[in-house]
């Protein structure tokens, strides 16, 4: 994991503002959970896993700023940049640590991520997927938007040049542009099926893709009251 943090420690400025050029979907990426989110009535508790910036975790917050947010990254940079976005709220907490080590200490009500699952090996997701599991309160949700690879390598590989066709004709300058196509080599995406498949082995009773756009996707699982 050391190399990623590197790379993201040394982009944590420059990331909100490429996150547009970078996500086609961006709007309906971040914001297609949140009617699910809105269900949670009695919702308490938020960890937002590889929370970076905190840009997935601001969404949820403009929706539901009753909330109380704990963010968990690797990145020391990253995380700056969220305590600045935050600054001044009490309903925000901040962990700097690696979230595929270990299981969850506390309790929670919900559980989102964004763009950070996809760099661990399948074996790593499958274990976070039930340190999730375990960590939600009955009636929890667990929201994870992310990457996957296509179901067959044609559509894996269609998905792929798309995407990069996309960020090369879009206003992101060329050395930014160079350095995401760096990082998405550190990627492990793994196929959509076969991580529901691994949340359902977790203990989830209700799973789901809520939003797919080629290999952006947003899955939801719910943990039975």
């Amino acid at each position: 994991m050391d190399t990623i943090k590197e790379q993201f420690n040394s982009i944590s400025k420059q990331y909100d503002a490429q996150r547009k050029h970078l996500i086609p979907c961006f709007y309906d990426f971040y914001t297609s959970c949140l009617p699910i989110i809105d269900t949670l009535t009695t919702a308490k508790k938020v960890l937002d896993i590889g929370a970076g910036t905190g840009l997935f975790s601001q969404f949820v917050y403009e929706q539901r700023n009753d909330l109380h947010f704990t963010l968990i990254d690797i990145s020391t940079e990253m995380l700056s940049v969220a305590k600045k976005r935050f600054n001044g709220l009490n309903n925000f907490e901040f962990l700097e640590q690696d979230f595929s080590i270990g299981p969850i200490a506390e309790k929670y009500d919900l559980i989102i991520s964004a763009l950070a699952i996809h760099h661990l090996e399948d074996e790593q997701k499958a274990t976070l997927y039930r340190s999730v599991f375990n960590a939600l309160h009955p009636g929890g949700v667990f929201i994870n938007a992310d990457q996957v690879e296509g179901r067959t390598p044609w559509y894996d590989s269609y998905y792929k040049s798309k995407w990069k066709e996309t960020v090369l004709n879009s206003d992101l300058d060329q050395q930014a542009a160079e350095q995401a196509f760096e990082r998405i080599k550190l990627d492990k995406f793994a196929k959509l099926e076969i991580q529901l498949q691994m949340l359902e082995n977790a203990g989830f009773s209700q799973t789901d893709c809520i939003y797919k756009y080629n290999n952006f996707v947003v899955m939801s699982a719910m943990k039975t009251a």
